[in-house]
């Protein structure tokens, strides 16, 4: 099989000139199952082979119209005639680009899906490769600072995503019971392959890391003396006093500052998975859905968490450092005034969020056709719902717990579907 399809796009966003481009996208497939050569493997109903690829051209990375022009933009209030005149003045917002043109993706896919054992068992999976590239940013590295207003729009920054996924599902009947159970796992992981920066460290580079790579300071445990404050490498985020934070000094310069930040975590899940279970007997149908995250972090953060001065104290900070609890406290020293110390993004306040969530079960019974006939009806079932049941985790308590705002839901539902 083959399947070829394109297009022809415009853009009112680029320059004339620019505003059109050709993205074609090709798929093959062999159904390998249907060979005189397979027809000896019983154990294999069917089976297909897949492979597509893509070049697609974009304008949604450009958030605006006219980035190719110079743009111009009002900047502040001028005066003259001893103040009684004025008006606000003209700077250049952007420079020209005449080049400009559209972001591009590259695809490519290869995959099989099968039926085996009579259809007992399905398999389906996938191997994928996306490349994003000639991203529009201003690339402000390329200029020197006085230039800064005049810097233009260009096709600068790619990005690649690549992985796996695998779903699997097993349909059996024993006798008035029927079995259908689904399973399917995600690993997608990213890479920066150039991005606009200068960092004197290779460490804080941005380029050949996770997209959503999160960078911070790394903690070493809480200062338990002014002994040991002054004789450790200087932090230069406030006065710092027993009881606060100690970070790591990663480029063995003396000085503990943002130049330290490295990367300490993810925000995405690169590995995702999801369960359904289908168990019908009879004229009853049970029907529950998970899904699972593993890789991601997330910060401990916010007021309820982080609090100073003259916040609300939660009982989070009930085991906070002071000379009673230094051996044990997990929490740093109070402070009657702003702390800016502890309260930055760091391994101290990072956690592993790794969950699975049952996000639906259902039980519907449905009334024998012998009765709906008499009711003049095609169908009538009954069921009872519920959404967003449990949530597996270690961090659950922090996961659930909303301030400020509406608190997460568990909704239940009873319902009735009929057909004339």
């Amino acid at each position: 099989m083959v399947d070829f399809s394109s297009a022809y796009v415009n853009s009112v966003k680029l320059p004339k000139g620019n505003r059109t481009a050709y993205s074609p996208s090709l798929g093959l497939a062999w159904v390998i199952s249907s060979e005189d050569f397979m027809s000896s493997v019983t154990a294999v109903d069917y089976l297909k082979l897949r492979v597509s690829a893509g070049l697609i051209n974009s304008d949604n990375g450009i958030d605006g119209f006219y980035y190719f022009d110079n743009r111009y933009e009002t900047s502040g209030s001028y005066n003259w005639y001893e103040g009684a005149w004025g008006n606000s003045g003209v700077v250049s917002s952007n420079g020209g680009n005449r080049n400009l043109f559209f972001e591009k993706r590259k695809e490519l896919n290869f995959g099989f899906e099968g039926l085996l054992f009579d259809r007992m068992i399905g398999v389906d999976a996938n191997v994928f490769t996306s490349v994003y590239y000639d991203q529009v940013i201003r690339p402000s590295t390329l200029y020197p600072n006085f230039y800064m207003s005049f810097i233009p729009y260009e096709n600068f920054e790619s990005n690649a995503y690549r992985g796996a996924e695998l779903g699997l599902t097993f349909n059996k009947n024993f006798g008035d019971l029927s079995l259908v159970v689904g399973a399917n796992a995600l690993y997608a992981n990213s890479e920066v392959l150039k991005k606009d920066e200068i960092y004197a460290d290779a460490y804080q580079k941005r380029t050949g890391r996770p997209i959503d790579a999160m960078f911070g300071l790394v903690a070493d445990g809480l200062f338990q003396s002014a002994a040991e404050i002054a004789s450790s490498d200087l932090q230069v985020f406030g006065i710092v006093k027993p009881g606060d934070i100690k970070y790591v000094d990663q480029n063995n310069d003396n000085v503990i500052d943002q130049n330290d930040e490295v990367q300490i975590g993810r925000w995405q899940a690169p590995f995702s998975y999801g369960l359904n279970l289908k168990l019908a007997y009879k004229n009853f149908t049970l029907f529950a859905q998970g899904t699972g995250y593993m890789g991601a972090d997330s910060y401990i953060s916010g007021d309820y968490y982080w609090v100073d001065g003259n916040d609300k104290y939660s009982e989070y900070v009930l085991n906070r450092w002071t000379e009673a609890t230094k051996a044990t406290a997990t929490f740093p020293r109070l402070s009657s005034i702003a702390n800016t110390n502890n309260f930055r993004n760091s391994t101290f306040w990072l956690y592993k969020d790794n969950f699975f969530r049952v996000g639906r079960v259902q039980l519907t019974y449905a009334i024998p056709e012998s009765v709906t006939s008499k009711l003049r009806m095609k169908h009538l079932s009954f069921y009872v719902d519920a959404s967003n049941l449990l949530t597996v985790s270690k961090q659950k308590k922090i996961k659930e717990l909303v301030v400020g705002s509406e608190p997460s839901y568990r909704s239940f539902s009873l319902g009735v579907k009929t057909m004339f």
